[in-house]
């Protein structure tokens, strides 16, 4: 809820970019998105939380990629297995105990790896450190977002990015007003 609070209110772009219901044209290239937690990098010198970045990360900014991408893959299959799984137990009219108990072990899988996922990044050298760290806005290559994990970008991390924290407090302010 607190997310999607951050689309609806704030005007938060998701960050997250392996998800099975990513997309490649949501943002056209070349063009840089309105939304302030997300950047096509256009212009490097110039990101527009320039402000905040923190001193030694450059940007673009390098990250542990490969082995976040490797848990993102492989909660993906696991992902659609538990789903076909719960569809065919739903249309064969199995008991709704089975149905029940296989929605369980989705619900539980999918915790479990948030916070694998939400231990990985928080373990990252730049935890904590903004940047521009590509992957964002649905796809994997040419949009950035400003730290390695934020809630716009993972499911178990609870709290907003330093440059969320801020565009939230420039609408409060302007709604304010």
């Amino acid at each position: 809820m607190i997310h999607e609070f951050g689309h609806s209110f704030f005007g938060l772009a998701d960050e997250y970019y392996t998800s099975s219901t990513t997309s490649t044209d949501f943002y056209p290239p070349g063009y840089e998105p309105s939304e302030p937690n997300i950047t096509a990098l256009l212009d490097p010198k110039n990101v527009k939380w320039k402000h905040l970045v923190s001193d030694g990360v450059y940007v673009p900014t390098a990250w542990e990629r490969d082995g976040y991408e490797k848990l993102a893959n492989k909660w993906l299959a696991e992902r659609e297995q538990l789903n076909d799984r719960t569809a065919e137990l739903q249309r064969s009219g199995a008991p709704a105990a089975e149905v029940r108990a296989a929605r369980e072990k989705y619900d539980r899988r999918d915790k479990e790896t948030a916070e694998e996922m939400y231990r990985y990044l928080a373990g990252s050298k730049l935890a904590g450190k903004v940047g521009a760290f590509e992957g964002a806005g649905y796809v994997s290559h040419g949009l950035y977002r400003p730290m390695v994990d934020c809630i716009m970008f993972s499911k178990a991390q609870e709290s907003f990015c330093a440059v969320c924290s801020e565009a939230m407090v420039q609408i409060i302010d302007w709604y304010s007003r």
